[in-house]
């Protein structure tokens, strides 16, 4: 953090970075999950760039990308023989005769999820573009992933109002946020030998300041107010995240509790 930002931040004091309808919401939708999924997934380690879980190298092929999968499988608890793996063009997402029609299918971002109504088995599929940019793939994997303990499983209707947000905010859950956080908004800068220009895309449903706030709840759960992992967010998101952790370390206000209900701390409900 820049000393302007500490600066500034001491003279402002503590500040949270979303509306407080989106601090609740996060908050309650965290503590549903944990009664959901129990807090084993949240308490380990969560994945990061340099985890020993990811491989090392990557050629962008369809067969690596089927190893990232089985990978993640393991670390998001789904059982890859539940699912089959397909990838698509992006043309085929905006054909109606296609498998691939977007609007056939519960959509996630760069992905698809498919339940198909007898008992085949699960579908993910991934545009092909995909596999040119691995944490960005990773993170659409989590997100279709969470799809499957959500829809899947029963845990929530298809037409659950947050259903994407909260698919989402599972992944922070799960300890897979930093590759979601970090693939939400991204600026891209390009030149050739005559042009030169910018882009943005966005893959995900909820905004930096969101994921922002999310990871910290994380981290004040797990009882961290300074986590090693945070380095590994992206500049934008670390923001947010850092705002939001100072928040909850001064003010205490929040649903979540600090370092997981360890003794002395009453247990709470959502009410």
């Amino acid at each position: 953090m820049s000393l302007f930002h500490k600066l500034f931040r001491a003279l402002r004091g503590p500040r949270c970075p979303v509306t407080p309808d989106e601090k609740a919401w996060v908050e309650k939708r965290l503590l549903w999950l944990r009664e959901e999924f129990g807090p084993e997934s949240i308490r380990r380690p969560p994945l990061d760039p340099t985890s020993q879980l990811l491989p090392r190298s990557w050629d962008g092929s369809v067969k690596a990308a089927f190893d990232l999968f089985d990978r993640l499988c393991d670390f998001m608890r789904v059982d890859p023989a539940r699912l089959q793996l397909d990838f698509y063009s992006q043309s085929e997402s905006h054909d109606v005769d296609s498998a691939y029609a977007g609007e056939l299918h519960s959509s996630g971002p760069a992905g698809l999820f498919i339940h198909p109504q007898d008992n085949q088995r699960l579908v993910i599929a991934i545009e092909r573009s995909g596999l040119s940019r691995p944490a960005a793939l990773a993170a659409t994997i989590c997100h279709e992933l969470g799809h499957v303990h959500l829809l899947a499983d029963r845990r929530i209707a298809r037409d659950c109002e947050d259903s994407e947000p909260l698919t989402d905010l599972l992944t922070v859950f799960f300890g897979v946020g930093i590759f979601t956080a970090n693939s939400a908004f991204q600026f891209h800068q390009w030149q050739d030998h005559s042009h030169q220009g910018w882009s943005t895309s966005r893959l995900g449903y909820l905004s930096e300041e969101i994921f922002g706030y999310a990871l910290a709840c994380y981290s004040w759960y797990r009882g961290e107010l300074k986590p090693s992992w945070a380095r590994h967010l992206r500049e934008n998101v670390h923001y947010y995240f850092d705002d939001s952790l100072h928040f909850l370390s001064k003010t205490h206000d929040t649903l979540v509790p600090f370092n997981g209900d360890q003794q002395g701390q009453q247990e709470l409900t959502l009410g």
